[in-house]
This record gives C-alpha cells, structure tokens and sequence, in this order.
C-alpha cells in the first residue's frame, strides 16, 4: 500500500522538461508547467504579459524527452515525448487555441534526447534518431496533420543506420537546407556534423567540416541542443548549436542549391557564409535540459526551472550574429516545473562578444537536394517502448514526500 502511495506522489511531483516555441506570427509560446502560456513577441519580453491557454486535451507534460515543432504552413504544433507514451503525438493550433491527440504505430525504441528529432520544412516529416547501439533513423509523415489530429494511426518507418556508430551517442540533430546535421557523433572531428540528405534519403559518407567565420572558434565534437532558424520566408539555412560544454552558442549556416549542389547560384546570403560557424555568447543558464527557439532573429531558452532567458537581434537578417547581443532574463517564470540543480549552473559568459558577424571563405556543400516528397528506404519497424518517464525530483520534495509518507503509515496503524 505505501509503494502505491509512494508511486502515486512521485507520480504528482514529476514534471515535464518545458518547451518553448513561436507561431508564424512570431509569438511566443511556453508550454509544460502548471498552465501554457502565450508571451506575446520578443518586443514585449522585457515586460511581458502572460495570457493562459487551453487546458482542455493538453499533455499531461509528464515526458522528459519533449520536443515541439512548427508546421509553419498551418500555424500548428506537434509535440513528441510529452508523456510516457511515445506513440502519442500531440497536435496544438495556434489559432483556434485547441488540443487533438495523433495516434502513431510502430514507434521507435525510445525518443532519444531533447534534441533527437527534427522537422522537415519541406515536407512536415519528423526524423528521429533512438538512443542505443545499432539504432536506425526513424520517419513520421505528419503532412495530413493540418489542422487537428487525423483519424487513423500514422505509421513510424524505419529509413537506415546512421553512417556513424550510435553506441554511447546522445543524439543532437536539427535541419538547415533540407539536411540533418547531426552533432558530437563518435569519431566525427571537432568543427564538423554527419549529414542525412532528405530528399535523397541517404547518410553522407564523410562528415561536413564548418570552420568559424571571421575568427569564430569550431564547436566541439559533443552532444547538447540544437535548434534551427527560420530564416526569411521560414526556410531553415541556420542550426543553432549548444553543447554540453556551454563553450558558446554557435550559429552554423549550410545551404545547398536544389538543383545543383555544387553552383552558389541563389543563396540568400554571402556565399562566404555557407558551411561555416558564428558564435553567440554561452547562455547564462548552464543547464543540459534547456529548451530553445528562434523566431529568425530572437533566441529564446527556457530551463528546467521554467526560467526563461532571451536573446533580441541574436540574428540579423543578412544571416550574420549580432555583435552586441547578450542573454538576459525573462521577469517571468513558467511555474509548475521540477528543476534539476545538478544540471544547471550560472555563467556569466553571456556578456562575451559574439563573432562570425563577418566571413571567412568557406567551401559550397558537398552534399545535395532536390524538390520532392521523402521517400523512406525500409519497411516499417514493429518495435514499441513506453520508455521516457517522470524527470528528476529534488531532495527536498522527497524529503517532503517521505515525511507524508509516514504521516499517512502512522494513520494506517
């Protein structure tokens, strides 16, 4: 009986990891604490007027592997991992402030990591990359998912092994130009990322160096989050990248001509931009489970104790950083969540200079993409987990749970 109570009051105290996310018309959104909230544009952060949203279908928000993601055509977001049922998707609209649940089938092992999937912007498909020795790369089409949730189960598919091992990998991927950079793979050398081509369907073969820009420092060869930017008319040419480390945040640009790979022919910005690494300031929280977005010139980070620090202009629209930007803190919190002191510390490297605002030359992609529906290469895999689970519970709340714990045993005797 008091394993049961036990479970049950853990079960109250867990907490999802928060996400953060902006609509098409670049408000944003904080979702998984006590209530979801709108906070209006980055114009109003530093005095910010929360409005609640629906709690009516919401997540239960008890997931530690949640990601949120913008169909930016319908102004909707699919949310994975915000439960313990990883075969769930949720589905959010922005506009008619309404809650649907997406069944899936064939889910992969696990959701991997905060930073384990990502969404095409092309296609409305979700990659995600399981956590685990001889995993493969799993793929959800949510392209009837337009307004609300679809009737029928959406079927996950197995694409292909990665081109690099996954054994010991925390998986930290995000999409620029139709591709996914995947980030700290083993073996891949500082400064550089894995590739899967989208629209071709395949791994490539060697890693894509990015060297910094006009003095910029190479990322390390390391896990953390990753996020990309919608650049301009939504596309995605920048991935932001935060490692474990915290050394910096990088802004790494790729692009690739849709038709020919090796022509500049059409890039959006100086072409000594493409394939290279800029540098923002570290955010001033240090904390690995952090959640991050963009609104293409903003960046925004909340940490596992629902605060939430910003960054205005990070992003110019010529795709150069902002020299003078610096994290600042949000006055208001998300309330409602459990954080995890072990996994967050302050730094006061949010007023370095950011660099890579210039260019050095940098080499065009050697990588390739054309217009196109995805196409997967395997059947779909029949493996399930209701891995995830509750997030961490501090000390003190189970010292507090303990301590009602033999409140209620005594009153059983």
């Amino acid at each position: 009986m008091l394993n049961l109570v036990a479970f049950s009051l853990l079960s109250l105290l867990a907490k999802a990891a928060p996400c953060v996310l902006f609509d098409t018309s670049k408000n944003l959104y904080v979702f998984g604490g006590s209530q979801d909230v709108n906070l209006g544009t980055s114009s109003s952060f530093g005095s910010p007027s929360p409005k609640t949203l629906s709690s009516t279908g919401r997540p239960s928000w008890t997931g530690n592997t949640t990601q949120c993601f913008i169909n930016q055509y319908n102004n909707i977001m699919y949310v994975l991992g915000a439960d313990t049922d990883i075969s769930t998707v949720y589905v959010y609209n922005f506009a008619t402030d309404v809650w649907s649940t997406q069944t899936t089938s064939s889910p992969p092992p696990n959701l991997g990591s905060r930073s384990a999937s990502t969404l095409d912007h092309d296609t409305l498909v979700i990659f995600t990359l399981p956590t685990g020795g001889s995993q493969s790369l799993y793929s959800l089409d949510l392209s009837s998912v337009t307004t609300a949730a679809s009737g029928s189960p959406l079927a996950w598919e197995a694409v292909e092994a990665p081109s690099f091992s996954t054994d010991g990998y925390t998986p930290t991927l995000s999409e620029a130009s139709n591709h996914i950079l995947f980030f700290g793979a083993p073996g891949t050398t500082a400064g550089s990322a894995d590739i899967f081509v989208i629209h071709y369907s395949y791994f490539q073969p060697s890693a894509q160096a990015f060297p910094g820009s006009n003095g910029a420092s190479s990322f390390p060869d390391a896990s953390g989050q990753a996020f990309n930017i919608p650049n301009g008319d939504n596309a995605q040419d920048q991935v932001v990248f935060v490692p474990e480390d915290f050394s910096s945040t990088y802004v790494v640009t790729h692009w690739t001509n849709p038709g020919d790979f090796s022509s500049t022919s059409g890039v959006p910005f100086a072409t000594s931009l493409i394939n290279s690494t800029q540098t923002l300031p570290a955010p001033t929280s240090q904390d690995k489970s952090a959640a991050y977005a963009s609104d293409g010139s903003a960046l925004v980070q909340i940490d596992s104790n629902g605060d939430i620090y910003y960054m205005t202009g990070a992003i110019n629209s010529d795709y150069t950083v902002a020299s003078s930007a610096t994290w600042t803190k949000m006055s208001y919190s998300l309330s409602g969540v459990s954080g995890s002191s072990s996994n967050s510390t302050s730094s006061a490297s949010s007023s370095a200079s950011a660099s890579g605002s210039g260019g050095a030359s940098a080499s065009a992609s050697k990588t390739s993409s054309v217009s196109g529906s995805f196409t997967s290469s395997s059947a779909s895999s029949t493996s399930s987990s209701t891995s995830g689970g509750a997030s961490r519970v501090g000390a003190v709340d189970v010292a507090l749970v303990l301590v009602g714990l033999g409140a209620f045993g005594a009153a059983l005797l």
